[in-house]
């Protein structure tokens, strides 16, 4: 019974085994771990009673109905209900599905019906997985020429700048008007804060300090620094930690420049409402893609905010450096920060549902890595 039990989590296909009302009894490791459906079954003890097919007692296990919306529990009941009719397996393809918190899938489906057990069983291949390959990659194709284009804009503009800095202040120390002092004060100021910009573009990264470390020291340290402002001090921030997580193995003061980069964001963003919220939490996640690659075991750190998000427009280009959604920004928080994540072998996404904006970072688990891999990645 063991044996079948693991080999039934050894299945990377999402399998859920409900009974005839629709009511989940059981499901391997591949679907729990997504956590999509919102909630933990006695997986064990009644994938047990099923193969033993002893009396399994219903008022144990959820409705499907009472974890979706109603719209896509009708459109998957209707799936089940031709697998009824046909006594056969029903294959739909890239079917949208949304559960009761707001969150989509679109999923690749199999319903069949186990006449010898007296359930269905649903296989689900997740779409969301192969079209985050095909956009991760072309994100990241793009973000390369991008930054490339880039840093030959910054060295061509650097040396201009210092023209401009130098000339203002020969004109400042040989001009006898002081009406326009402060003038040229604006002409060093904006120079000056331009080639800041430009050292930040062309300054190569400097190689990793890679150390074991906690992740929630992290983002506890990333929380204190965000709280320091007299603009952040007004929002409240939701914390919500796993803390089965291991250590991750990296550059530590690199994940804080990141993550306080985000959270820095999505601090300000949240003053768009009248009362703003943030939301810092960690979790693990399994079989996920990260830059066209599935990776067994994932951190993902999730940064939420309840502002106004971003203009769609503007999604395929915020990991872009020197491109701001804010006014007054350098353009180059989320573009530093998707650097550091990457050169980690992980990526950022993007995701509004439900009037909440959400940045995830996802970085593989793993045991070590070398500077070189770091550096290459």
């Amino acid at each position: 019974m063991d044996i079948l039990y693991k080999a039934f989590n050894q299945l990377s296909t999402e399998i859920i085994i409900l009974d005839q009302d629709l009511r989940i009894l059981t499901m391997n490791e591949a679907a729990a771990s997504n956590g999509w459906l919102g909630f933990s079954a006695d997986k064990q003890e009644a994938f047990e009673l099923l193969i033993n097919k002893s009396e399994i007692e219903a008022s144990k296990f959820i409705p499907l109905q009472s974890l979706l919306r109603n719209d896509s529990f009708d459109l998957l009941g209707e799936t089940f209900q031709m697998a009824r009719e046909k006594a056969s397996a029903i294959t739909v393809r890239e079917m949208l599905l949304i559960n009761k918190e707001g969150m989509e899938r679109t999923i690749d489906l199999t319903v069949s019906l186990s006449n010898e057990f007296d359930v269905f069983v649903l296989e689900v291949s997740n779409v969301d997985n192969l079209n985050r390959i095909i956009n991760s990659t072309r994100t990241d194709a793009s973000q390369k020429i991008a930054a490339g284009l880039a840093r030959s804009l910054a060295h061509e503009v650097k040396n201009p700048l210092a023209g401009i800095k130098g000339a203002a202040q020969l004109i400042k120390m040989k001009s006898a008007d002081s009406s326009i002092e402060k003038f040229i004060k604006i002409i060093e100021d904006e120079t000056e804060r331009l080639s800041g910009i430009v050292s930040k573009i062309l300054t190569p990264a400097a190689k990793p300090n890679l150390a074991n470390f906690n992740i929630h020291e992290v983002l506890e340290r990333v929380i204190k620094l965000t709280q320091t402002s007299d603009e952040s001090a007004q929002v409240s921030i939701n914390k919500d930690y796993d803390p089965s997580i291991p250590e991750i193995y990296g550059d530590k003061n690199l994940f804080i420049q990141a993550i306080l980069n985000i959270v820095q964001n999505a601090s300000h963003a949240s003053l768009d409402n009248s009362e703003p919220k943030i939301g810092v939490k960690s979790r693990i996640a399994f079989n996920q893609p990260i830059n066209g690659k599935i990776q067994p075991t994932i951190l993902e750190i999730i940064i939420s905010d309840n502002g106004n998000g971003i203009n769609p427009d503007s999604l395929d280009h915020i990991f872009f450096p020197m491109i701001s959604t804010k006014e007054g920004g350098s353009g180059l928080g989320l573009s530093i920060a998707q650097d550091i994540i990457k050169i980690h072998k992980g990526n950022i996404r993007y995701e509004r549902s439900n009037e909440i904006t959400k940045f995830i970072i996802s970085i593989p688990i793993m045991q070590s890595l070398s500077n070189q891999e770091v550096v290459n990645g």
